[in-house]
């Protein structure tokens, strides 16, 4: 290892080696970046180094503590107004994103997330060392052209910053000759972001070697849909929904993760989601004007990641459509699961009998449809998994290992087909109320011999006896359900194991009564 190599050649043509021939650990040369999604980054505010986002859960459970924090994260009008361009020349600075979520949060809708820990120390298992990883936690309120831009320009530095690390050390060598480019690890809106920035950057595009997008909404998704409406919806706990509902209705965040494919169910026909529309569900018609003319500029003009390969969740129940409903003079929104059929010609199917546009159910990740987070690549893994913990899933960090090492999957990716036959997992998308049972659902099972279906307390880690799987005689779909009741408000993971394939979990917060 201390030689050059025209004397290892040298030596070796004149020399045979008679020693045990070295074997050295499998290792990646490329710099990695892992980009979190919505929600994945923690916030503070620049002037005070207060915590606004992701340290402390009381911020969910206590009202008075979460009421002011949620105001604080509402965006101002130089915030929704920041661009790419703004990113370049005038970067915002009322908050900062400081590193990437740490311990498992949870919102009304949006659901559970896990922290970003375990991903972050995979890759740095199969990379050279472990600056070669970097997070880039952003703010994830502001709008993803805004954040693409910085990405850019952090994604660069750090993939210059390790070129000139690797060339130091010429005992990495044996880890090959080629010069180190860019992996990404994007789950969620963090793969719109990479996109963004990939195609701000056509230099940096050429520099990056693959883009693993997991869970990603290419397609948008119904959520945020339903985020918008949660305070016309009068869902409970009423004051955290409704502080969720004030601060995602001033967010181009959330608004850039509208679902740009038919998705407005109308019966007889299905339509596109309008500015008009949004802001009749509780959103903001300028920030929805943007985001949707976005999604139109990337239908027309796709861009092809580098290297892409799309990790996407299946078999679990996903709101994939909506109907609007009017109650008390208020636009709800009902999420329905099911999406349409589109042919070539880009028209919608209809049965030819009827002329009714062909329902069907293309499941998910329980956020983001199939075909959403399917788009843009032929190059998928399908796992059984929940939106919020994918980033954590057994399976996706094997696969984000080996696609970092360049490595066969053990699958066919460019003809991979999603079954949607497997686990699934359902919990209350609003949390629930200390002091009433809650029902978490199966699917996908024939019986619930072998499975087991545990909670455990987020804040204490203790670990309920695991719960008793029934029919639900409710559900045609032969679905399992099993009640439970929790002992104190808290923040709880829900986690489904069947002995045949890596476990599903799912956060679920119990709130507090409204007097407590």
């Amino acid at each position: 290892m201390g030689t050059s190599g025209d004397e290892s050649d040298r030596l070796g043509a004149v020399m045979p080696f008679g020693g045990t021939l070295p074997v050295f650990d499998d290792r990646t040369r490329d710099a990695c970046v892992v980009v979190p999604g919505i929600m994945g980054s923690l916030l503070e505010e620049s002037s005070t180094s207060r915590p606004l986002w992701g340290v402390d859960l009381a911020m969910l459970k206590d009202s008075l503590t979460g009421k002011g924090l949620f105001s604080a994260l509402h965006a101002n009008a130089l915030e929704q107004a920041a661009d790419a361009d703004t990113a370049r020349s005038r970067p915002l600075t009322r908050i900062r994103a400081t590193s990437l979520l740490a311990r498992p949060w949870w919102l009304p809708v949006f659901e559970g997330l896990d922290p970003y820990t375990d991903i972050c120390q995979a890759l740095r298992t199969v990379t050279l060392a472990p600056d070669a990883v970097a997070a880039f936690p952003y703010d994830w309120r502001l709008a993803v052209s805004y954040n693409g831009a910085v990405l850019a320009r952090e994604a660069r530095v750090h993939l210059t910053r390790w070129r000139e690390h690797v060339a130091a050390q010429p005992e990495w060598r044996a880890a090959g000759e080629w010069q180190p480019r860019l992996l990404f690890a994007a789950h969620s809106m963090g793969g719109l972001v990479v996109r963004a920035a990939l195609e701000q950057d056509p230099e940096l595009a050429a520099d990056t070697r693959a883009v693993i997008s997991v869970g990603t909404p290419f397609l948008g998704s119904v959520k945020a849909i339903l985020a918008l409406n949660l305070q016309q919806a009068e869902a409970k706990p009423t004051w955290l929904n409704q502080s969720v509902q004030k601060m995602a209705a001033t967010l181009p965040g959330v608004h850039d993760l509208l679902p740009s494919y038919r998705c407005m169910d109308r019966g007889l026909t299905v339509e596109r989601l309008t500015e008009a529309e949004v802001a009749r569900f509780g959103g903001d018609p300028h920030l929805a004007a943007r985001s949707l003319s976005e999604h139109t500029r990337h239908r027309e003009n796709r861009l092809v990641l580098p290297g892409h390969r799309s990790i996407v969740g299946e078999a679990q129940a996903t709101v994939q459509s909506v109907e609007e409903q009017r109650r008390t003079g208020s636009a709800v929104v009902v999420g329905r699961h099911h999406a349409f059929d589109v042919g070539d010609d880009g028209n919608v199917v209809r049965d030819p009998r009827t002329g009714i546009p062909s329902r069907r159910n293309t499941y998910g990740d329980g956020t983001v449809h199939g075909p959403s987070a399917q788009a843009g690549t032929g190059a998928i893994t399908y796992v059984f998994g929940q939106h919020g913990t994918l980033m954590r899933h057994d399976e996706v960090l094997r696969q984000v290992r080996r696609i970092a090492l360049e490595r066969p999957q053990g699958i066919d990716l460019g003809g991979a087909e999603s079954s949607n036959e497997g686990p699934g997992l359902e919990t209350p998308s609003l949390g629930g109320a200390f002091g009433r049972p809650l029902t978490f659902r199966v699917t996908g099972l024939e019986s619930p011999a072998g499975v087991t279906l545990t909670v455990r307390s987020v804040t204490t880690g203790r670990v309920g006896h695991p719960l008793t799987l029934r029919r639900d005689p409710d559900r045609p779909d032969g679905a399992l359900a099993a009640r439970f009741t929790p002992d104190a408000p808290d923040l709880y993971r829900v986690v489904l194991a069947t002995g045949s394939h890596v476990p599903i979990a799912q956060l679920v917060l119990v709130s507090a009564p409204p007097d407590a």
